[in-house]
């Protein structure tokens, strides 16, 4: 069996089902490079001690080894841990598919992410969230397409969650204060520098900060080190989003 387990961002937030999929798992491939996380990673290891650890890279999960992993599935249990949820924002459906294809039995236990923590946390309205987007450093892909997306949201009342370039084994977590830069300099509208805005660090840690200021202005708010999002907020709040604002607007 291949089990794809949600860790969530601190071990507190692992349920009961990840508890007991680890409890009786033979091997434990632990995710290094997709998220960071809140406690040590080694710390996955007190939950059953006998079974076989790899801390893996990209490399492991993505390329070379994919096949190696299914095969090992169909003799022994094999978890797939991975920080926040396994499937959202993250790119494991291609070895998901491939362990189908291959009739080997999969299941899904799922974990917090920071989509369904902004969905819960922030208090904002669940169903005024449009399409969500990755903000890549210039360097990597310079894309007008992304604040394209959120133009489009603004237009439709609708708030964007923008996810900041991540990127472990490169040792690089984007700040909010690049992604205020970077955003601004993609902002051929000139809309965005004065639209309210949710900086938010360390969503579900114990030193999670959220900020509320206008785009602009949150550059030079000072927050935890990353992983660091924005929320860039729809034009027309209904109450009780503007008082959540206000809540925000007092923490920075």
């Amino acid at each position: 069996m291949l089990v794809f387990l949600g860790l969530g961002y601190t071990l507190k937030h692992l349920t009961l089902e990840a508890v007991n999929e680890l409890k009786t798992a033979d091997v434990v491939y632990i995710d290094t490079y997709t998220s960071i996380y809140g406690d040590s990673i080694e710390e996955i290891k007190r939950f059953n001690p006998n079974a076989k650890y790899v801390f893996a890279s990209r490399r492991d999960l993505e390329e070379l080894f994919v096949e190696k992993i299914i095969e090992e599935a169909r003799s022994k249990k094999v978890v797939i841990a991975v920080p926040g949820d396994p499937f959202i924002a993250t790119t494991h459906d291609a070895v998901w598919i491939s362990a189908i294809k291959r009739g080997v039995e999969v299941k899904v236990v799922n974990g917090l992410s920071f989509i369904t923590l902004a969905y819960s946390r922030l208090g904002l309205q669940s169903y005024k969230f449009g399409k969500h987007v990755t903000l890549l450093h210039p360097s990597l892909f310079k894309s007008y397409s992304t604040v394209d997306t959120i133009y489009s949201n603004l237009e439709r009342n609708l708030h964007t969650i923008v996810l900041l370039d991540l990127r472990v084994e490169d040792n690089y977590a984007m700040t909010i204060s690049e992604a205020v830069e970077i955003l601004l300099e993609l902002d051929y509208k000139e809309l965005l520098g004065d639209q309210t805005a949710l900086g938010v660090a360390r969503l579900g840690w114990v030193d999670e900060k959220i900020c509320a200021r206008t785009l602009r202005e949150l550059s030079t708010c000072k927050f935890p080190p990353p992983p660091h999002s924005l929320v860039i907020l729809s034009p027309r709040l209904d109450p009780i989003e503007e008082e959540f604002v206000k809540v925000w607007s007092n923490s920075c």
